[in-house]
């Protein structure tokens, strides 16, 4: 059988995470990168303004010959990264007083205040202003490639160190996803150190994170159930050794006497007894078998509500024969309409032994009564009998595997321990008591399964 792949959930989160703040920080970087680009065009846009001012200042003050002579110096040493012109207005005639260094002049043509044009087959933004009598014109540009080259640097000085404080931060999540998930290694190792043998829950001393501690907890709620079902397995297995082996043993000898009988009569009543003795062994094991049945159930979802007057019609009918090759008698009185909720299934089982209980021990002749009735907000079963009865301080051991009365029968006692074991799964009280009363002023026997009733639904 292939073993179904694992993965680590620390290397997926780690990746995960790492993933998802790159993804968020380059997100981050483009955002920052719009709004650097749009903050050096404001930046640059003022620059080429106050360039531009500045150059029709100076020459409307008569200062041409001066600043021209030392910008040309200055753009020698220090090339501007501004290219400029002025243009000098002359007998109604425009012409070009003074150009950067390295511009041949711009093309003609550009209107006053912000406007973009190719120029030298690169995309250009310039910015033209003249003075109030239109004497003087300057126009400055900038290419377009050195704003990019700005806001380059811009997004690179951000990209870098990021870039470099990835891996970083790649093993902080890592370090840091480890220490999270050391609760899960010490509950797998709790888990792993568990002796199949002695199974024991685990440790809830140390605290987890809430996330963790509901795996804990149910953990340790299936520890418990595996422990309940191998204890009574192996509780099954030796009470069932044990009451198995003396019927047993009494087989081998009668029919040991069987063989060495020297009469038939002899022989007949070794027989008889070798029959009866199967009959009880047969008995037994069916008790066994319901037993083992009933034990470990758990209901995963609640019975639907019933009215138990129909089985319990049923299940007398399924045993009067018996009561009357007995010479017994067997009545039943049900109230209708009581609605309780337990498995039919269980219900069945429960009634049968107690009824069975009653006619072996009651004793020939007796009388056993079963009854349905209300008791306030219960519905109450009883099967009750005029028999010898039970001693009341032997009652409250009645409900132990494999424990009879002082009445001699056929049972195995292991009848009432289904029965108590059926009411405590089905949420129901089993009470022992009184029977009916008998000639010499004594009573019975009773037994009472004792249901809440409910409402039936709409």
């Amino acid at each position: 059988m292939t073993a179904t792949p694992s993965y680590s959930l620390r290397r997926r989160l780690v990746w995960l995470l790492t993933s998802s703040v790159a993804a968020i920080w380059l997100m981050s970087a483009l955002l920052v990168y719009q709004r650097a680009h749009h903050q050096a065009d404001v930046l640059l846009d003022a620059q080429l303004t106050q360039v531009a001012d500045t150059l029709l200042a100076i020459v409307a003050g008569g200062e041409v010959e001066h600043f021209v002579e030392e910008l040309h110096e200055r753009s020698r040493h220090d090339p501007v990264p501004i290219a400029y012109e002025v243009w000098h207005g002359k007998h109604g005639k425009m012409q070009r007083l003074v150009t950067s260094t390295g511009h041949s002049g711009f093309e003609s043509g550009v209107a006053p205040g912000f406007s973009e044009h190719l120029y030298l087959g690169a995309r250009w933004r310039f910015y033209a202003v003249e003075d109030d009598d239109a004497e003087y014109r300057v126009v400055v540009g900038q290419a377009h490639a050195a704003r990019e080259s700005l806001a380059r640097g811009i997004g690179l000085s951000l990209l870098i160190p990021a870039a470099l404080a990835l891996p970083l931060m790649a093993l902080a999540v890592w370090w840091v996803v480890g220490r999270s998930l050391q609760p899960v290694d010490a509950v797998a190792r709790q888990v792993g150190a568990l002796d199949v043998q002695a199974l024991a829950p685990l440790d809830e001393s140390p605290p987890l994170p809430g996330e963790i501690a509901p795996l804990r907890a149910a953990l340790n709620a299936l520890i418990r159930r595996v422990t309940d079902a191998f204890e009574n397995e192996r509780r099954f297995t030796a009470d069932a050794a044990h009451e198995l082996r003396t019927p047993l043993a009494a087989l081998k000898v009668q029919a040991q006497v069987a063989l060495r009988a020297q009469t038939s009569d002899s022989q007949q009543h070794a027989l008889t007894q070798v029959i009866a003795g199967v009959d009880r062994m047969t008995h037994l094991v069916e008790q066994l078998l319901t037993l083992a049945r009933v034990d470990p159930a758990r209901q995963e979802t609640a019975p639907q509500p019933l009215d138990p007057a129909e089985i319990i019609a049923s299940v007398c009918a399924e045993l009067l024969p018996q009561a009357r090759r007995q010479g017994q008698s067997l009545t039943v009185d049900v109230a209708p309409g009581c609605m309780i909720a337990v498995s039919t299934a269980w219900l069945q089982i429960a009634l049968r032994n107690l009824v069975d209980n009653a006619l072996r021990y009651a004793g020939e002749g007796a009388r056993i009564e079963v009854r349905l009735a209300r008791s306030g907000s219960a519905c109450a079963i009883t099967v009750a009998d005029d028999g010898p009865g039970v001693a009341p301080t032997l009652r409250s051991q009645l409900c132990a595997r494999f424990v009879r009365g002082e009445v001699e029968g056929d049972g195995c006692g292991l009848g009432l321990s289904i029965v108590a074991r059926i009411a405590a799964l089905s949420h129901a009280q089993l009470e022992l008591g009184d029977g009916l009363p008998r000639t010499d002023g004594g009573h019975g026997f009773a037994a009472t399964l004792r249901f809440s009733e409910v409402a039936v639904p709409a």
